[in-house]
């Protein structure tokens, strides 16, 4: 059972924002340089510090956990990060807000709140006109927990799609509507891929998890803005852009399973991936 201080570091990663196949390299990719940001659910401020850094982005943060907001203060690239609980957020306490931000993130943040709709909604106020929200959501029908299912199995777990704080679940189906019923339309929209497992499953239904796109996608991380259509429309556009084809995964996929096919052949520490290694670096520097 993870402590208080596990759970609050328990979200941080090093970010690398040549690594395309990520949620928050992909949100990273949506923003201009020397933007104005709220990091909703900030964590320990890896993103923050990755904008700041490399963008040159003015960022704020709002954050639950105490010791989170604790270790993303040590990185000093915050203005400030407030402690809000987002389930509980009353937009009036934060006047000086209201109409400020070109960017409010919210990665891998919905999923964990009660009502998500109005989270998002109680946000609203906060964001320029011209301004953006960039989601990140899980994938309920991701493969593997398609195939979970199929065998009676919805384990949770400390992380990833089925992590033991999520609240409510999304695919790609239900993200388009929940995002035209707040009044949103969703500008952009890439998917963070992963290889999945079919075993133990028969062939056909192999052939049928298999066939979706939709089944390798890990995440979906959308650029979203306030929307003047009717639900109607608004409902259909958010639908199509939400479509997923197999180009749209097919790079990624592939290298995925390269990787995998190489860890194989060549298992880290051996010899013959050293040797492999130091090969492939004379290589490398005879060409450049």
């Amino acid at each position: 059972m993870l402590n208080s201080e596990d759970r609050s570091r328990i979200y941080q990663i090093d970010l690398d924002s040549t690594e395309t196949n990520d949620a928050r390299i992909i949100a990273y990719n949506y923003i201009k340089p020397h933007s104005t940001i709220l990091d909703v659910g900030c964590a320990c401020g890896d993103f923050g510090a990755l904008v700041s850094t490399e963008k040159k982005c003015t960022v704020f943060g709002m954050e639950f956990d105490i010791k989170s907001i604790e270790e993303a203060n040590k990185k000093c690239v915050f203005k400030r990060v407030h402690q809000v609980d987002l389930n509980a957020l009353k937009t009036e306490e934060y006047q000086e807000y209201h109409n400020f931000f070109d960017y409010i993130t919210l990665l891998d943040v919905l999923e964990h709140t009660v009502h998500p709709a109005q989270s998002l909604s109680s946000l609203k106020p906060y964001i320029k006109q011209d301004g953006f929200f960039i989601v990140s959501l899980p994938n309920v029908s991701f493969g593997d927990i398609k195939v979970g299912l199929l065998q009676n199995d919805f384990t949770y777990t400390d992380m990833g799609v089925l992590d033991k704080t999520h609240l409510k679940f999304f695919t790609y189906k239900t993200i388009a509507i929940f995002f035209a019923e707040l009044g949103f339309e969703i500008t952009g929209r890439q998917a963070k891929v992963s290889d999945i497992t079919t075993k133990g499953t028969p062939y056909c239904v192999k052939n049928f998890i298999k066939r979706d796109p939709h089944s390798y996608a890990y995440q979906y991380v959308m650029n979203v803005r306030v929307s003047n259509l009717e639900i109607g429309a608004l409902t259909k556009l958010n639908q199509d852009k939400m479509i997923l084809r197999w180009p749209d995964i097919k790079n990624e996929l592939n290298l995925i399973r390269r990787r995998k096919w190489i860890n194989t052949l060549l298992p880290e520490g051996s010899t013959g991936r050293k040797i492999a290694k130091s090969i492939y670096e004379k290589i490398t520097k005879r060409s450049s």
